[in-house]
């Protein structure tokens, strides 16, 4: 039952902006599953991935041209080069909690500032999809949500909501890709139960296609911001209970 509440959460807060990583060290902070760590976390990504995959299928072959794919190799870079050099001490900041409702705040905080954007750029520039890169790969920062704080810094460059949205998602994949094989090791040597892999990697699977369907609609509408205040509610509220929790 645990397993599936992580994929369910997983799911749904992977593809809306307000950070999987942060809901899932707090989740298992409760639940008592401090052990997992990273394992489970990027079995849930692996499942997740495979749902952009789907609900992206037919933008995905328009990107396999020479100049899209150009966008996504350089902005694969900046996370590619600070997850490879950087994978023992990220892998620490999944068991740091105050973090956590830390960084929640500041990605409450980076989608406030998107309602002020000016949308005019239809077509991403290699200056704008490193720039983004750059601001993928600081959140790999539990707590920092990689499709909100992607898409806000587009915004905030003049990219449209709909070409924001499109490539931040787009971009995911060889991060997460990446960040699946490069912990495939530590999968095969962990002591949780492949039925718990699976049943989280399922439920992850489903509730991401439909996380990523209601983000959609929530895009056009030009809503982001909202999610600010979700955020910092969240960080909020789990500041004060573990305040409470260490109370004498």
């Amino acid at each position: 039952m645990k397993h599936l509440l992580l994929g369910i959460v997983q799911g749904l807060t992977e593809f809306l902006p307000v950070s999987s990583s942060g809901h899932l060290v707090i989740l298992k902070h409760w639940l008592n599953l401090p052990g997992e760590g990273v394992v489970m976390e990027v079995t849930l990504h692996f499942a997740t991935l495979l749902a952009i995959i789907i609900f992206f299928r037919r933008k995905i072959l328009e990107y396999a041209t020479k100049e899209k794919m150009t966008l996504i190799i350089v902005g694969t870079i900046p996370i590619a080069l600070i997850g490879f050099l950087l994978k023992d001490k990220i892998e620490l900041l999944f068991s740091n909690y105050l973090l956590v409702t830390l960084t929640l705040s500041l990605t409450g905080f980076i989608l406030f500032l998107s309602r002020k954007s000016k949308e005019d750029k239809e077509d991403i520039d290699l200056k704008t999809a490193f720039i983004i890169g750059i601001v993928q790969a600081l959140a790999l920062t539990p707590g920092i949500s990689r499709s909100g704080v992607t898409i806000a810094t587009a915004l905030l460059l003049g990219v449209t909501r709909k070409k924001a949205f499109e490539f931040s998602f787009i971009l995911a994949i060889p991060a997460l890709l990446g960040a699946f094989i490069i912990n495939l090791p530590d999968i095969y040597g962990t002591d949780i139960e492949p039925v718990s892999l699976i049943t989280g990697g399922i439920f992850a699977f489903l509730s991401g296609l439909l996380a990523l369907w209601i983000f959609y609609k929530i895009i056009r509408k030009k809503d982001l911001y909202l999610f600010s205040y979700y955020l910092w509610l969240v960080s909020a509220v789990s500041l004060f209970l573990l305040l409470i929790a260490q109370t004498p």
